[in-house]
This record gives structure tokens, C-alpha cells and sequence, in this order.
């Protein structure tokens, strides 16, 4: 697996394994359907895009405001609706009323309750699966991908090994590259919590967050969560001293309405490490996928001038080595680690990759490599 960083190097990665194949249950009377249809509700994983149980589901796959008579995108709804609810049918019945035979109603009514995206995750905070031309497959050892996922100035991945062969993902688009038939999805739950970054002059950096001088750069994270939530294609604005910015949630990016300014904006979850009885960190998975011999723990360096790197070391002046700064990595890759030099107060921002002065400001570049 090699992460298409804006920053960083390429790493390793997992094989797929297979999972349930999709289940098909046995139809039933078009009158058992409408009884059943009658005392249910519409179900809330399907009308968010993620039903796992599909046509087990005990309630219903369709659009639950045209239940209400209510949907304002009617026949353009990308979700089904009962026939006859609003004079829709959803995209397989278009403008189709209570004239379709009963039999054609009936075969509509079971596709509907039939759904590929899941909202069961059996404890799992996300699941990434592929499409490969059989239908959604569990990517083993998931967490890798998440990880990398999880970093906003990561824009895609690369999979060996695939039974399709390579593959590039994009993280932007959510889509394999140059495979218009093949798929990819990331399935989460309601408790993950998510991240919002904009692109700075040196590299990028989550809303709310705290300068050098501990002052808060913009808005929280979780503000423009809650407005993201409202409507994910509106927009909202905030103030800084006298500048005025808006945050345009189609298109990704936010704008300085006093200076013209333009920056992209990224949306990724806070990584949450793998359950207990899985591979517990990245570096042992990163083992038991690419070899069966031991690998040494990765080192970090920083840049030197001339495009020089130096290897973080106790030895002098600096208060950590970098098996100090792996472990702590391990247990929070999007977290920071402080320590200092000579006295100086320094940060490492792993999200970001970089070093920075406390007390100067001054930042430099770090990267962590395999040995």
C-alpha cells in the first residue's frame, strides 16, 4: 500500500479477504408487502446511504419523505418511493403511478429492500471494502488504509496485490483511477468523529487548532461539522480580526471575501486504532503483509539544509531519539510529540509532518522511513 501523499513517502500494503456474499431472500406476496409496508417505517441507514441487512432489514428501503407525500425531488429522487406515495416510483419507475401491473409493482417493491451500503459494523468505527466486479469485499486490515485516510495531506493510496492488480485510490473522489468499473467505500459509524483542515502556506492544519503563541487560528472543527451536517452543499462564514471567510462545502474550499484568497479544504476522520484481537498498530501490520522476515522500527529525521536529513538522536543537545518519537506515533498518528533542543522548546505535528520552533516559529520538514 503506497499513500499518493502531498508530503510524504510511499508505504505497503494489505490483501482482501472475502465476506458474506450478498444475501436474497425469498419474495413474498405483493399483499404481504403492502401489510408490511403499511405498519413500518421508512429506515433511517437507508435513506443515509448505509444498510447492511438489506432485504432483512425490518424496515423499509424507500424515501422517507415521499412515505409523507413530501419528497421536493419527486420523480428525480435518487432514492425508491411507493408506488403511488407522490406519484413517484424512485429511478426504476419514473413517473410511473398506480397504472404499473401488480406484478411489475411487486419486483420494484423487492429491489428496493435490497441495498449494497451497510450501517453494520459489527463494533468496528469504519469498514473499507471494494468492488472488484462480485460485489462489496472487506479489505483486510483495514486500518492501514485508514490511517493514511485519516491524514488530510494524503490525496489517495495505491493497492498491490489486488486480484484486479493495482490500484490507485482517490481519497478526494472516494474512486478507483481509471477503473470505471470498479468501486470503492468507506462505511463509518454515527460516533466517528470528523475532521475538518484548510490548506496554509506550510502544509495543512485542522480548524480551531492553537499557533506557536497559543492563540486559536479560526473556528472549530466541530462548528464546521455541525454546519457540514445541515446542509452538505450550503455554505457559512466566519470572521477573523477584519477578514471575512466563507467556507463553500460543494466545492471543498474556503474563500477570503476580503482578499480574494482561495484554499482547499478536507474533511477526513480522526484515526481511531484498530479493536483489541486485531493488529494493534501499523508497523506489525506493515510486517505480516509485506515479508515474513523482521523489519527494523522506522526512523524519523528532519530536513538539514542542502536537502540533507538528519536522524533524531539523544545523543547531545536533543531530548528524544526517534524510537521515542515512533512510539509515541503508534499511539496516536495524528497526534504531536514536544520535546526540546538546547533548551528550545520544539513540537512534531505527525498530521502535518513537520517541526516546529515554539519560541522562533520556525518550521522544518520531518519524514518517517522504513529501514
Amino acid at each position: 500500500m503506497a499513500s499518493n501523499n502531498e508530503d510524504a513517502s510511499d508505504e505497503n500494503l494489505s490483501d482482501f479477504s472475502d465476506t458474506d456474499a450478498d444475501s436474497h431472500s425469498d419474495s413474498r406476496s405483493s399483499s404481504d408487502s403492502e401489510q408490511r409496508q403499511a405498519t413500518q417505517q421508512a429506515c433511517q441507514y437507508y435513506n443515509s446511504g448505509h444498510c447492511r441487512n438489506g432485504k432483512k432489514c425490518r424496515d423499509l428501503h424507500v424515501c422517507k419523505y415521499s412515505l409523507k407525500g413530501s419528497c421536493r425531488y419527486g420523480a428525480s429522487c435518487r432514492l425508491k418511493h411507493i408506488q403511488g406515495s407522490d406519484g413517484s416510483s424512485g429511478p426504476e419507475g419514473r413517473g410511473r403511478r398506480n397504472h404499473t401491473p401488480k406484478s411489475r409493482t411487486h419486483r420494484e417493491r423487492s429491489s428496493s429492500s435490497s441495498s449494497d451500503d451497510s450501517g453494520g459494523l459489527n463494533g468496528k468505527p469504519y469498514r473499507w471494502q471494494l468492488d472488484l466486479g462480485n460485489g462489496w469485499e472487506d479489505v483486510a486490515n483495514d486500518h492501514i488504509l485508514e490511517a493514511q485516510y485519516s491524514r488530510p495531506n494524503t490525496k489517495g493510496i495505491r493497492l498491490y496485490n489486488t486480484p484486479r492488480g493495482a490500484l490507485s485510490i482517490d481519497f478526494t473522489k472516494m474512486r478507483i483511477l481509471k477503473k470505471s468499473n470498479l468501486r470503492i467505500r468507506r462505511k463509518g459509524s454515527r460516533q466517528t468523529q470528523w475532521l475538518w483542515h484548510y490548506r496554509g502556506n506550510h502544509g495543512w492544519h485542522m480548524y480551531g487548532e492553537k499557533d506557536s503563541q497559543g492563540k486559536v487560528r479560526s473556528i472549530s472543527s466541530s462548528e464546521v461539522e455541525k454546519e457540514f451536517q445541515k446542509n452538505q452543499r450550503g455554505s457559512m462564514q466566519f470572521n477573523i480580526n477584519s477578514n471575512t471567510f466563507e467556507i463553500r462545502f460543494k466545492d471543498m474550499c474556503q474563500n477570503n471575501l476580503s482578499t480574494g484568497k482561495r484554499r482547499r479544504i478536507r474533511r477526513r476522520p480522526k484515526y481511531e486504532s484498530p479493536s483489541s484481537g486485531l493488529v494493534n498498530n501499523i508497523t506489525n501490520a506493515f510486517k505480516n503483509l509485506t515479508s515474513s522476515s523482521p523489519k527494523k522500527v522506522p526512523l524519523w529525521q528532519f530536513g538539514g539544509k542542502n536537502g540533507r536529513w538528519h536522524t533524531f538522536t539523544q545523543q547531545g543537545a536533543c531530548s528524544v531519539s526517534s524510537a521515542d518519537i515512533e512510539a509515541k506515533y503508534q499511539r496516536n498518528p495524528q497526534g504531536s510529540i514536544n520535546f526540546s533542543v538546547n533548551g528550545d522548546p520544539y513540537t512534531i505535528d505527525f498530521s502535518n509532518m513537520t517541526q516546529t520552533n515554539l519560541k522562533t516559529s520556525a518550521s522544518r520538514k520531518v519524514q518517517r522511513i522504513q529501514q
